[in-house]
């Protein structure tokens, strides 16, 4: 069985070091925003609902009193 040589990949010179912090601060905060348009786009789909729903009560209240005269 051949053994396989593992190497090691260089590290990164001054600016690529650089370069890796700087591209995962931006991750970070890009996974940040979108966690608050997740939010956001929840927070929408409930208050949609509950508007919807209002709106289905009112409605059938007003049905209600239409059957009654």
């Amino acid at each position: 069985m051949k053994k396989i040589s593992t190497r090691k990949p260089p590290k990164p010179n001054e600016s690529e070091y650089e370069e890796l912090i700087r591209l995962r601060a931006e991750n970070e905060y890009m996974k940040a925003e979108i966690e608050v348009i997740k939010k956001e786009i929840s927070l929408r789909e409930e208050k949609e609902a509950v508007r919807l729903k209002a709106k289905k009560q009112q409605s059938s209240k007003n049905s209600a009193r239409m059957d009654t005269n």
